[in-house]
């Protein structure tokens, strides 16, 4: 079980090297979890592109369990900003993987080195 972020999932739709290895875990069998929060990053980049995010926006929706946004990880994430000195919507996605204790598969440098976090 492993929590994607939207950096993890925009690489395996690009079929870069990086998403070769989200590929694995999407095209296999485990529970895969997502943010809720990385749905806006996600349709909000392909708006700025002028793509259309539907079909990419419900495979992920189909092939993971959205995690929404709920008291307990909000919290969480205020305290998770602070101690890693993160954006906010990156404290959410974090604070997500940590709260659900799943390991975050990202290659944002803004999750280098932090515990828990497999960077592709």
């Amino acid at each position: 079980m492993r929590l994607l972020d939207s950096f993890a999932w925009i690489e395996y739709f690009i079929g870069s090297n990086r998403g070769a290895k989200v590929k694995n875990y999407v095209e296999g069998t485990e529970p895969l979890y997502t943010p809720s929060i990385c749905l806006t990053e996600i349709k909000s980049r392909y708006l700025r592109e002028q793509r259309d995010p539907t079909t990419r926006l419900e495979f992920i929706i189909e092939r993971s369990f959205i995690i929404p946004l709920d008291t307990e990880i909000a919290l969480l994430a205020a305290e998770m900003k602070q101690k890693y000195k993160l954006h906010t919507v990156d404290a959410i996605i974090y604070a997500t993987s940590q709260h659900r204790q799943l390991p975050l598969v990202t290659g944002d440098v803004h999750f280098k080195g932090l515990p828990n976090v497999e960077f592709i």
